[in-house]
């Protein structure tokens, strides 16, 4: 578990389900993180499974107890289909209520910290063009843009949408 002043990055649990179900049912929440709205409980809790088998953190307001959101590093898959072992990606999602108040910047700093202590070199974030709060995020925790590609989207399989790639260093060569 990692903590930081307002929240506490931990391990999903299967009561987790009805806060994810508020943030993940929410349209553009769901399509910011690129998948497809949650509409039913039994989505939810397939998703918190999903999560935790992951090792994505759920992110717990420490003021109310409720899930606000989540954040994970997971492995870099090479073209090649190996894996990158120097580097993680990170992926993240915040309930609407939550939006504009620091609390994502507050949990990718703790993130990029603990993630230095493991001896992880670089740390990478995918986000759609059209996503100004998240490329905020990410340039205040440290990241820079180092490109971009076109994708399809989830939510919406005939349309594509320009995904941007930022990247930061977190030790020194």
């Amino acid at each position: 578990m990692l903590e930081t002043r307002r929240l506490l990055l931990r391990q999903f649990n299967s009561k987790d389900w009805v806060d994810v179900l508020a943030y993940g049912s929410q349209k553009e929440v769901a399509s910011n993180a690129n998948f497809t709205p949650l509409a039913t409980k039994r989505d939810a809790f397939a998703f918190v499974q999903y999560l935790r088998q992951i090792g994505i953190y759920a992110l717990e307001d420490k003021q109310t107890a409720k899930v606000i959101g989540n954040i994970g590093a997971f492995p870099i898959i090479k073209p090649d289909g190996t894996v990158d072992r120097s580097g993680l990606e990170v992926g993240y999602a915040l309930n609407q209520d939550f939006w504009g108040q620091g609390y994502m910047t507050e949990a990718l700093i703790e993130l990029c910290a603990f993630e230095q202590l493991q001896g992880i070199l670089f740390l990478r974030a995918r986000v759609f063009q059209e996503n100004e709060s998240s490329k905020k995020v990410l340039l205040k925790a440290g990241f820079r843009q180092r490109g971009q590609r076109e994708i399809f989207n989830v939510c919406e399989m005939d349309q594509k949408k320009v995904e941007l790639l930022f990247e930061t260093r977190l030790t020194q060569d």
